[in-house]
């Protein structure tokens, strides 16, 4: 069988140089993390950081994990409940959005709580030159406005939760809602707008969800029902004494709150060491993450503003007494802001709650027989606070929005009413259901005579 000939055909360097470049196209990126291409493409403008110049994660080691999760193919969901100033729209919003547009191209959504906040957003910090060489201005068939930016293989989608019309008909494989707290319950009438824009990832397998935001009222907190459903990662750091790896708390914050001067130490929990901030933040570059739930599909991080590198605890400690002050004089305000900017916690309300036990132990038998063949008529009525009852009834409504409950039970023409609050004032129609004589019977032994003592 005659050999092969090997052919070498000669060409010009122009040609030579034209296919090196077709083939450098040609080759696939390199496996890069979300923090690997932030570290070495991402550039901070001096508009939008105190910092600017190129990114580096290990400034605030914290964010690295995070931002590596949101990358993992693996991961359909990402939560993070956090304090104020730890970098979260950089590092867990821009970063995540310069790296898809650039590194795996898709169609993204990006949510802010209204269209005003989208906008500006959008001027502030997506717009080029931000964003230079990813998103298409010169052309004119680009399309660009300031809600919506087109790149090679994908666009990106600017809306606010409070516009039903901006979440509709629009497929989407990434979704990145930031401060979901601050979203209105409905986007209309069309319902919760996060549901709703994640409706719009149904066609994508792989879709892509990350929630951002500091939480608010315990109880009424999307951020942190979505948490308690993850994998409750907290951030944890070596006692630079005992090594013994630990969340940074409140409770463990020592300081003089009549001279501060005299500075802000920590304590380790397992050794009783004292250390000062320096020594415990330059730990930070060893921290990681530590799962109270594993096994959760959904991944979940929390942080608190004293783990935050860009932070003094000094500003901490300031923020808290003056909050505190406040507090004892009988306004709240300020210290519901520094649980939630601060500790990244939500605030519950102070007031009298009642346990689903103790009102269970409080029933008492009703000693009159009830005739089977008796229907009776049950309205259970939503209620608001006027002003005047307001005052009157400090502490006592039955639940964290200022509503009350009102039973009333009809026999023929005879109503009794079991729970009211004087001075209150209807908030919405009431609901009428019919109840036979027996199940009446049983829940008012149960629950509403109860009620009626109490109230």
């Amino acid at each position: 069988m005659p050999k092969k000939k090997n052919i070498i055909v000669k060409m010009e360097p122009q040609t030579v140089k034209l296919f090196a470049v077709v083939l450098q196209k040609l080759k696939p990126p390199p496996p890069l993390t979300i923090s690997q291409w932030a570290d070495k493409y991402r550039v901070l403008s001096s508009e939008s950081s105190a910092e600017p110049g190129r990114w580096h994660t290990d400034k605030a080691p914290y964010q690295r994990a995070i931002m590596d999760a949101i990358g993992d193919p693996h991961v359909r969901e990402v939560v993070v409940m956090s304090a104020a100033q730890i970098g979260k729209t950089d590092a867990f919003i821009l970063n995540v959005l310069a790296y898809y547009m650039d590194y795996a191209p898709a169609p993204i959504m990006c949510m802010q709580p209204t269209l005003d906040m989208g906008q500006t957003l959008s001027k502030d910090r997506i717009s080029p030159p931000r964003l230079k060489g990813l998103v298409d201005v010169k052309s004119r068939f680009a399309g660009n406005t300031v809600m919506k930016k087109n790149f090679i293989g994908g666009h990106i989608t600017i809306v606010g939760a409070n516009s039903p019309s901006s979440l509709a008909s629009r497929p989407i494989k990434v979704l990145l809602a930031d401060e979901i707290d601050r979203y209105p319950k409905s986007a209309g009438t069309e319902g919760d707008p996060l549901n709703l824009a994640k409706k719009r990832q149904t066609t994508f397998w792989d879709c892509k969800t990350v929630m951002v935001s500091t939480p608010t009222i315990k109880g009424d907190s999307r951020i942190e029902d979505a948490f308690n459903l993850s994998t409750q990662e907290e951030w944890n750091i070596p006692c630079p004494e005992c090594g013994a790896y630990q969340p940074l708390v409140w409770e463990n914050v020592k300081f003089d709150p009549d001279d501060l001067d005299k500075g802000i130490d920590y304590v380790c929990c397992e050794c009783g060491c004292v250390a000062n901030e320096y020594r415990w933040k330059a730990q930070e570059i060893k921290g990681k993450y530590v799962a109270a739930n594993p096994g959760a599909a959904t991944r979940g991080f929390h942080l608190n503003t004293l783990a935050s590198t860009f932070v003094g605890w000094d500003e901490v400690v300031r923020k808290f007494l003056e909050a505190k002050e406040a507090l004892d004089h009988g306004n709240p305000e300020e210290m519901k802001v520094w649980v939630n900017t601060e500790l990244g916690q939500t605030w519950e309300e102070r007031g009298i709650q009642l346990e689903d036990t103790e009102l269970y132990n409080r029933r008492e038998i009703y000693p009159a027989e009830v005739p089977d063949a008796l229907t009776f008529r049950m309205i259970v009525s939503r209620w608001k606070w006027s002003a005047g009852a307001r005052a009157r009834n400090a502490g006592a409504s039955a639940t964290r929005k200022s509503l009350a409950i009102c039973c009333r039970i009809r026999c023929g023409r005879t109503w009794t009413t079991f729970f009211s609050v004087p001075g209150a004032r209807r908030m919405e129609q009431s609901t009428h259901c019919w109840l036979p004589a027996s199940t009446l019977a049983a829940i008012t032994r149960t629950r509403f005579t109860a009620l009626r003592k109490t109230g």
